[in-house]
C-alpha cells in the first residue's frame, strides 16, 4: 500500500498533480491532499471527493497527522514560505523519522545555480537526508499568462513582462504534473534532478503575435523594466516573494539564460510537451473581456437572423 501526500495541493502545480493522480486510479495507492483549509478545498471543482488533511508548514503540530502512514511525498513549497530552515527542514526531518521512502521536490529552473532562491537551499538540504529524492526544475509556466498576466492581456491588450529581447521557453503545468506522477510512480528516478522545458524558444514579441492572431486583436509587448514590473504587481496585491522570484526568472530571460530547450520531458514521459500556441488557443476565453464577448455574441446573432 502506497500513501502519497501532496503539499500545496490547491496551488497551480499541486492541484493539477492531485487531479492527475486521482484520475489514474492506481491500485493500492491512496492520495492525500495537504491543505490549510479543508472546507475551502472541498469547494474546488474536481477534488470534492479527495482525501484531505489539515497541514501548515508553519504549524509543526500538524506534521504527525499529515505524515501518518505516508510513503511518498510531492513537496511543493508555498511562495510565502521563504525561511526553509525554519519551516521546510523540520518537516523533512519528521518525514525521515516516519519512514517516508521517496520525495519528489518541485523546484524552479536555475535554482541549483542561484543562491538567492529558497529552493536552492532546499535542494542542497536533500543531500543531507537519507530519503531518496527526485528534483524537478520546470521552466516558466504557461499558466502564468492566464493568471498573473491575464488582466494585462485581457483588459489592456499588453504583455507587461520584463523579459527584454531575450528568448524564453514555457511549459504547461499539465506537463509538469505528468512528469511528477511519472517519476513518483515509476522506479528508477530516485536521487536524480531533472530540468524540464517546453518544446520551443521565442521572444515576447513573437508571443504577442501569437496572442494577436488567436484573439483577433493587437496585443503589444511593452517590455517594462524589472523595477516597473515589480512595482505594478505589488500594487496589484500580488505576493512580494512570488513577484520577486518571477522578476529574477525574467532577468534570466533578458540575459539569454533561457534560450534553450531539452528533451528531458520526452525521455521521462515518452512524448513531447505542449506548444504555447496550442495552450493559448485552448484557453483563449481567459483573455477575452466581457465587452468583446458581448459584441461577438451580438454579431453571431445578427448573422443567424440574416441567414433565417
Amino acid at each position: 500500500m502506497e500513501k502519497i501526500l501532496i503539499t500545496g495541493a490547491t496551488g497551480n502545480v499541486g492541484l493539477t498533480t492531485l487531479k492527475l493522480l486521482e484520475s489514474k486510479k492506481y491500485p493500492g495507492v491512496e492520495v492525500v491532499a495537504a491543505v490549510r483549509d479543508i472546507e475551502r478545498a472541498r469547494k474546488i471543482e474536481g477534488i470534492a471527493n479527495c482525501n484531505f488533511c489539515q497541514f501548515e508548514f508553519d504549524e509543526p503540530s500538524t506534521y504527525d497527522k499529515a505524515l501518518e502512514g505516508v510513503t511518498k511525498i510531492v513537496l511543493i513549497r508555498p511562495n510565502q514560505v521563504s525561511d526553509v530552515s525554519k519551516y521546510i527542514f523540520p518537516f523533512l526531518a519528521k518525514a525521515e523519522q516516519t519512514g517516508v521512502k521517496h520525495i519528489v521536490f518541485i523546484s524552479i529552473v536555475g535554482a541549483e545555480r542561484n543562491r538567492i532562491f529558497a529552493n536552492h537551499r532546499t535542494e542542497n538540504h536533500f543531500k543531507k537526508l537519507t530519503i531518496p529524492s527526485t528534483i524537478l526544475r520546470p521552466s516558466l509556466y504557461m499558466q502564468n499568462l492566464s493568471t498573473l498576466h491575464r488582466y494585462d492581456i485581457r483588459d489592456h491588450d499588453k504583455i507587461n513582462i520584463p523579459g527584454g529581447s531575450g528568448l524564453v521557453n514555457y511549459i504547461d503545468v499539465r506537463d509538469v504534473a505528468e512528469a511528477i506522477v511519472t517519476v513518483l510512480m515509476i522506479p528508477g528516478h530516485e536521487n536524480q534532478a531533472y530540468e524540464i522545458t517546453g518544446p520551443e524558444v521565442m521572444d515576447f514579441y513573437q508571443i504577442a503575435k501569437i496572442f494577436s492572431t488567436e484573439l483577433e486583436r493587437e496585443i503589444k509587448y511593452t517590455r517594462p523594466s524589472a523595477i516597473k514590473f515589480v512595482r505594478q504587481k505589488l500594487l496589484d496585491k500580488k505576493q512580494m516573494l512570488y513577484v520577486l522570484t518571477l522578476s529574477l526568472l525574467y532577468n534570466a530571460v533578458r540575459n539569454g539564460k533561457m534560450n534553450y530547450t531539452n528533451d528531458v520531458f520526452r525521455s521521462i514521459t515518452g512524448h513531447d510537451p505542449r506548444h504555447l500556441a496550442d495552450f493559448i488557443h485552448e484557453y483563449r476565453e481567459c483573455w477575452i473581456n466581457a465587452d468583446a464577448k458581448e459584441e461577438h455574441l451580438s454579431v453571431r446573432k445578427r448573422i443567424h437572423r440574416s441567414l433565417h
